[in-house]
C-alpha cells in the first residue's frame, strides 16, 4: 500500500510513499498508484540500485533530493560528552522546540520544497510539526534530548532506536542565533551517550547531500558514510 495519510492530509492531495530497491517493485508503482487513485508518489531508493533509478526516470519520476546515511559505534569510553546544559524534554518544551525548528529549517530545501507543485506554506509545516510530535507523541520519537543556554531552550535532538542495536538521530535542530557554538556537536555526542546506556552499539545520522555544514559536523564526531538513497517524485495525473 502506498497511500500516506499524513501527507495527504497536509498537502489536500493523495499521496503515496515507499521505499524500493528492486526493479519489479519500481515497474509496479504505477498499477498500485491507479488503484489507489495516488495523484503524487514519493519514491526513495538506494543511489547504487542504478536499473531501478533508470527505470523510474523512465516512468517520469524526478530526482528530489539525495539522503546520506552516516554512523558510527559506540561505547561508554569513546563518546567524550559533556551533558551539563543537556536534559530530556518535557511536553513542556513542545512549543520551544517547535519553534527552534521552524527558524532553523525556514531556508532548507527538502524533497517537498525541490518539488514546484506542492505548496511552500504547507511544506515549511513539516519540521515543526514533526519536532512538536516528537515531544508530544511518545510513538514518535524515544527521546528528545534539550540543550539549554541562559535558561533558554537553544537546540534538540530527537532520537529513535531503529532496533535494540541501533539508534537513529532523526532530527537535530539549533537556533540560528545560536549556531557554530558546538551545540550541535554537544547535542550529537550527549546523543552517542544516551543511546549507549539504552545497550545500543551504533548511532545513526542522515541528512541532505547538500548539507555540507551538518556532514561536516557529524564525520568531526566520528561518523562515517554508511549508504545513500535518492528521493523521486511523480505525479500521476490520477484524481
Amino acid at each position: 500500500m502506498l497511500f500516506s495519510p499524513m501527507d495527504s492530509e497536509r498537502f489536500s492531495l493523495r499521496i503515496g510513499k515507499a521505499a524500493i530497491s528492486g526493479l519489479e517493485e519500481a515497474r509496479n508503482l504505477a498499477k498500485t498508484a491507479r488503484e489507489e487513485q495516488i495523484e503524487l508518489i514519493i519514491v526513495r531508493c538506494p543511489v547504487d540500485k542504478l536499473a531501478v533509478i533508470h527505470q523510474l526516470e523512465s516512468d517520469g519520476f524526478q530526482l528530489m533530493d539525495t539522503l546520506i546515511y552516516l554512523s558510527r559505534f559506540i561505547n561508554a569510553g569513546d563518546i567524550q560528552s559533556n551533558e551539563e546544559n543537556i536534559r530530556q524534554a518535557t511536553v513542556s518544551d513542545a512549543d520551544a522546540v517547535e519553534s527552534i525548528a521552524r527558524s532553523s529549517f525556514a531556508n532548507y530545501v527538502g524533497h517537498y520544497h525541490a518539488d514546484d507543485r506542492l505548496p511552500r506554506n504547507a511544506a515549511d509545516q513539516i519540521y515543526p510539526d514533526w519536532a512538536r510530535r516528537c515531544v508530544l507523541v511518545p510513538s514518535v520519537a524515544d527521546c528528545v534530548l534539550v540543550y539549554e543556554q541562559d535558561s533558554v531552550i537553544a537546540g534538540f535532538a530527537a532520537l529513535k532506536r531503529l532496533n535494540p542495536d541501533c539508534c537513529d538521530g532523526m532530527l537535530f535542530a539549533v537556533s540560528p542565533d545560536c549556531q557554530k557554538k558546538g551545540i550541535f556537536r554537544a547535542l550529537l555526542q550527549a546523543s552517542c551517550s544516551w543511546a549507549e546506556k539504552q545497550g545500543a552499539k551504533e548511532m545513526e545520522y542522515s541528512t541532505q547531500l547538500r548539507n555540507a555544514p551538518a556532514l561536516r559536523g557529524v564525520m568531526q564526531s566520528g561518523f562515517l558514510i554508511k549508504k545513500a538513497a535518492h528521493t523521486f517524485h511523480c505525479w500521476t495525473g490520477h484524481k
